[in-house]
């Protein structure tokens, strides 16, 4: 989530900084910032990843399916939004972060039926 809000925060670098908020653009810049989220979608994959790991009694091939399927999303996201130009942040934001959180609860879902 951090990932995905740090990007969408992106837009509201100038008023962050008229205002005097300490959000991650309005320290350190857009493409500082883009870094940020990039690090925190990693670390959310590994957690994914260890997630299967903890429960694999529970979770399966279709749930590594579904991480990959999210880790390649991510490139998507983070391809379409860049530091000098914000125009796609709205699309990045609400329709891929919108497939991934979804798409991620049936993927666990599904295998926990298959599973069963």
């Amino acid at each position: 989530m951090a990932g995905f809000d740090v990007i969408y925060a992106c837009q509201d670098i100038e008023f962050d900084r008229q205002a005097r908020l300490a959000s991650i653009p309005a320290r350190w810049g857009v493409a500082a910032s883009l870094r940020v989220a990039l690090v925190c979608h990693l670390v959310m994959l590994g957690l994914l990843v260890a997630l299967y790991f903890a429960a694999s009694p529970y979770l399966g091939v279709i749930y590594l399916i579904g991480v990959a399927a999210v880790g390649l999303l991510l490139v998507v996201e983070h391809s379409l939004v860049r530091p000098t130009n914000l125009a796609r942040v709205n699309q990045a934001f609400f329709q891929v972060n919108a497939v991934i959180s979804v798409g991620l609860l049936v993927v666990v879902l599904i295998d926990l039926a298959v599973k069963g």
